[in-house]
């Protein structure tokens, strides 16, 4: 597939640009559209130009046009990147983009199936207070393999019992669809983690997380704890606002708690499933040490306020990031 060339009103002469303002960014701009692309890429995805534009700082492109003109006038991105039907992506991977509109499809479908597995859910632990999906889902990258990831916030004292009912209702419907793509609890937290989390991280992979979060319940929440966190309006400016704007009403009236003998229960869950999550994960790991997969290994994060799993790849990505946006 060959790239798209720009339209007349998007091809004014090199010598115009870069713009004043502009010009004393460009190693700037240029590392960050350069790791984007690359990360999307490794990834098997591309990257839209409005989601770019979105991640840049703020007011350096004032539309998607600008921010085209920017990638084929600049010498050096001009020769590293490339646009095709607004997707961004490395030269010689004009390819992927013709594999992101089934990406999209894919991701809007398990969207769908991750929203009526909460609605079941969310008849048992009424709790919950905000349910989101993360990973290539999220970044509607979604492909054939990929798990759905799921990101939940709950009341104090109610995580395990949450996850114990996720656990069990998500294996009884993988029984019953086995086709069906894997649902994956791989973080959940008690609301009083979150926040102090939302407030604290300053790591620029987490506020890209948070940014591109869909939330599927619990807008109000996740408003608050994007406005308790200003740091992640300093480091993606322009994503940040629209994700405020976008979250300004809650999506579900309030429910009661459920559950009367709720902390016992999440008592008895956290010491039935802590042991069992942390063995399973090191059985993993030591299985993927000897099949020679030793970056997939991930660390198992057991406590009573919060359970969560990240790979060494992802530790990785989060050193990336923290060089790319320093």
């Amino acid at each position: 597939m060959l790239a798209t060339r720009l339209g007349p009103a998007e091809s004014r002469s090199p010598a115009t640009w870069p713009s004043p303002s502009i010009e004393p960014l460009l190693p700037e701009l240029r590392e960050r559209v350069r790791f984007l692309v690359e990360t999307a890429v490794a990834n098997k995805s591309t990257i839209s130009v409005g989601e770019l534009r979105s991640l840049m700082p703020e007011n350096r492109f004032p539309s998607d046009g600008a921010l085209k003109q920017f990638l084929v006038t600049d010498e050096r991105l001009s020769r590293l990147v490339a646009e095709v039907k607004g997707e961004i992506t490395l030269r010689g991977r004009e390819d992927l983009a013709s594999h992101r509109r089934a990406q999209r499809r894919r991701a809007h479908d398990r969207l769908s199936q991750a929203d009526d597995f909460l609605h079941t859910l969310g008849r048992m632990c009424p709790w919950i207070e905000l349910a989101g999906i993360s990973g290539s889902t999220a970044y509607a990258g979604a492909k054939p393999e990929d798990d759905i990831d799921f990101f939940l916030v709950t009341e104090p004292r109610r995580l395990w019992i949450s996850l114990l009912f996720a656990m069990t209702t998500a294996r009884l419907r993988r029984i019953r669809a086995r086709n069906s793509p894997v649902l994956c609890f791989n973080r959940i937290v008690e609301r009083n983690n979150c926040a102090r989390t939302f407030r604290e991280n300053r790591e620029p992979l987490f506020a890209r997380e948070a940014l591109n979060l869909v939330v599927l319940r619990g807008n109000k929440l996740y408003r608050q704890l994007l406005a308790s966190a200003p740091w992640i309006g300093t480091t993606f400016p322009e994503k940040f606002v629209g994700r405020l704007r976008e979250t300004d009403e809650d999506d579900e009236p309030s429910r009661g708690r459920g559950l009367a003998l709720g902390r016992l229960a999440n008592a008895i869950a956290f010491l039935f499933l802590a042991p069992y999550l942390w063995m399973g994960g090191t059985v993993r790991n030591v299985r993927l040490q000897r099949a020679g997969r030793d970056r997939e290994r991930f660390r198992t994060l057991v406590r009573p306020d919060c359970y969560a799993t990240e790979s060494i790849l992802y530790e990785e990505l989060r050193k990336e990031y923290r060089k790319a946006f320093a």
